[in-house]
């Protein structure tokens, strides 16, 4: 008898036999229970069984996921690091030092030259170039092409070449173990990434 009413869902345990919706007694409670927990963990087994196979990429994917985190890493904490290093000393001296040099170089060049050489934003190139033509080291001249062209004065030579000995001296450690092709390298790989 007791198997026909656990059969049909009712209370074996008490002369009520009320069903296991809504047992009355403790032990039919315990039993009501207990038979909840055993048909949810029989649906979720079953879950289990329907779900797809996990699929592991290959190993090459792995390893260019890892390679590019590992870019990312050096990336951030070069961009962190590298200008509070050494380059963080000269602050503004850089972006200015940076122009002054180009300028040596060329001689002369206008501003759309500097800029798309410097990599430099406009605002940023722009204060440098005031505060150079303030300090009486460049000059700015309009050319007949309605470019501006900027060249160094006898003045900004004198102190580009100073402030080249002091560059070197302050921050020559930061580069020094690349090669020159291998700066080159890295400046050309940036400037692909960035742009």
């Amino acid at each position: 008898m007791k198997d026909e009413i656990l059969a049909e869902e009712h209370c074996p345990y008490c002369k009520r036999h009320c069903s296991l919706k809504d047992p009355h007694c403790g032990k039919g409670k315990a039993l009501a229970e207990k038979r909840k927990k055993e048909s949810k963990k029989e649906k979720e087994e079953k879950k289990e069984d329907n779900k797809e196979p996990v699929t592991v990429p290959d190993t090459d994917e792995w390893r260019s996921i890892q390679s590019e985190i590992r870019l990312l890493r050096l990336c951030q904490n070069g961009c962190r690091l590298l200008p509070d290093r050494k380059a963080g000393k000269q602050g503004g001296k850089a972006v200015k030092l940076y122009i002054m040099a180009a300028l040596s170089e060329k001689g002369s060049l206008t501003q759309k030259e500097l800029k798309e050489n410097s990599g430099l934003h406009f605002r940023e190139m722009e204060e440098a170039l005031q505060k150079l033509e303030k300090k009486g080291w460049i000059s700015r001249k309009q050319d007949e092409g309605e470019e501006i062209k900027v060249s160094l004065t006898g003045k900004g030579l004198e102190s580009a070449e100073e402030q080249m000995r002091d560059w070197k001296r302050e921050n020559d450690s930061i580069f020094s173990p690349l090669t020159e092709e291998e700066k080159g390298s890295l400046e050309y790989i940036l400037n692909k990434i960035l742009r």
